[in-house]
């Protein structure tokens, strides 16, 4: 075989990968109509066919079931729980025992009206038992029992949000690998085409028509694919350690199968290129047809659902109860004393006390308790409202995050993939024919390239900023 055949052999091998490379993410009527399914069907489309594939719902169950953070919420709630019984109980009684009146030295020998002496035990002396009992002004009681009894509901709400957190995090991990893996796929089949179009160059400038730099630039290109991909490798290690971290595993512990659930790709982009629509015709238009409530909806929907403002809601009734009860400091709360005293070879004898304190220093002790208490309500109030905005504003974001994504996946699927796909197609027919030369391929292969890993982070950024929206929320958002 003469050296032209044989390089038209390869020249004809490269031509077929790089056109292989075109139609891999395409359909029968691949310009518009299958742009979408087939980047959906990399991004997860049929999850049922694959057995393999990781339920990212299951992950989410088993995240909440062993989590050491929602482990240590759901303690303080025992913690709070355990809190009510001792703060409504009264005080408990005092028992008392001992000697009452004992001399500290002889008496002197008494001389009767007839003229006899005694010098018997004091009279006054005596054996003496009794029980003490502190009856709290009423109020107080339930004052405290209402305060601790908020903790608790305080807990729970701190609870829901450990739990809404971790589920966050399980999803935006998860989504982060998906888009990782598709980027290490496209990366993969990217170095397969540049191998090949190594060999073409090579055999080109051996047989003397081709160019040296034209060498240089695929392997350069190649090169930077390989740092690429060597970075696209560690940081799924890392995004695997920081999900294994979530499901309490050893961080090496392995997953795969991973990729963007239908409902979330559906709602980020429609099935089709013809179903995407744009809200008008100017240019710079947003994507039409949101699955998502409106702005005012969602943030109604936080205000009510959030577990951290819930939370704040319920520290502040726990606070209005202890304000409350620091207000009934000055009232008095009584002692009452029961006593019997036993005298030898006497009556014996019992005493009743209630004993009921004086604030003296009320202004120096229950008026200051009442002002700090008072104070520690306003911050939280102050807080709340704080609160209160920084939510509102920070659903407002993430809405204008979401249909910023869903337009530029929009534009994804019905121009650039697509354009960028017959913008391919036409170099690699035009190097056939000779009309164009090698390094004009390799910036249409290296910008297609770019525009499939854009697709993808764009996805996997929409369901990451989907799943902060749904854990500010406190509920899922899509129907």
């Amino acid at each position: 075989m003469s050296g032209s055949s044989l390089s038209t052999i390869r020249w004809l091998t490269f031509g077929c990968a790089v056109a292989a490379r075109v139609l891999c993410t395409s359909t029968a009527d691949a310009q518009v109509e299958s742009t979408s399914a087939v980047v959906r069907g990399r991004a997860g489309g049929n999850d049922s066919n694959s057995r393999d594939r990781i339920d990212l719902d299951s992950l989410i169950a088993r995240a909440i079931a062993v989590n050491p953070r929602i482990t240590a919420a759901r303690r303080r709630v025992d913690a709070a729980r355990a809190r009510v019984g001792p703060a409504g109980a009264r005080p408990d009684p005092m028992l008392m025992a001992g000697i009452q009146n004992q001399p500290l030295g002889r008496e002197a020998p008494t001389v009767s009206a007839h003229g006899t002496t005694s010098s018997g035990p004091d009279p006054m002396t005596m054996h003496m038992i009794g029980i003490s009992q502190t009856i709290l002004y009423p109020g107080k009681l339930k004052l405290r029992t209402e305060a601790t009894a908020r903790e608790v509901d305080a807990a729970i709400a701190a609870l829901d949000d450990a739990r809404l957190t971790v589920t966050r995090d399980v999803r935006t991990t998860y989504y982060e690998l998906a888009y990782l893996d598709q980027a290490l796929r496209i990366a993969q089949e990217n170095q397969a085409v540049l191998t090949d179009i190594i060999r073409v160059t090579e055999s080109h400038y051996a047989s003397g028509s081709g160019r040296q730099q034209d060498i240089l630039k695929a392997r350069l290109d190649i090169g930077r694919l390989a740092q690429d991909v060597n970075a696209l490798r560690e940081q799924r290690r890392a995004q695997l350690a920081g999900l294994n971290a979530l499901l309490d595993e050893p961080d090496t512990t392995p997953i795969s199968g991973v990729s963007v659930p239908e409902r979330i790709a559906r709602a980020a982009v429609p099935d089709s290129a013809h179903h995407v629509r744009f809200t008008s015709n100017a240019f710079g238009a947003a994507a039409a047809d949101s699955p998502l409530p409106s702005l005012a909806t969602l943030q109604a929907m936080a205000i009510t659902n959030n577990a951290m403002l819930r939370e704040h809601e319920l520290r502040i009734a726990a606070q209005t109860a202890r304000v409350a009860l620091a207000e009934k400091a000055t009232k008095p709360d009584v002692d009452v004393s029961l006593q019997y005293g036993q005298r030898s070879g006497l009556t014996d004898m019992i005493s009743a006390v209630v004993s009921v304190p004086i604030p003296i220093q009320h202004r120096r002790k229950q008026d200051e308790d009442v002002a700090a208490a008072r104070a520690e309500l306003d911050a939280l109030r102050a807080e709340h409202h704080s609160t209160v905005n920084d939510l509102r504003a920070r659903v407002a974001k993430l809405y204008a995050d979401l249909e910023r994504q869903r337009t530029q996946l929009a534009l994804d699927v019905k121009a650039i993939l697509p354009q960028g796909r017959a913008t391919l197609s036409a170099t690699t027919a035009s190097y056939q024919a000779g009309k164009t030369d090698i390094l004009t391929l390799l910036d249409s292969q290296s910008a297609f390239f770019t525009y499939e890993i854009s697709y993808y982070r764009a996805l996997s950024d929409f369901g990451q900023t989907l799943a902060e929206l749904e854990s500010v929320v406190g509920k899922e958002v899509l129907p």
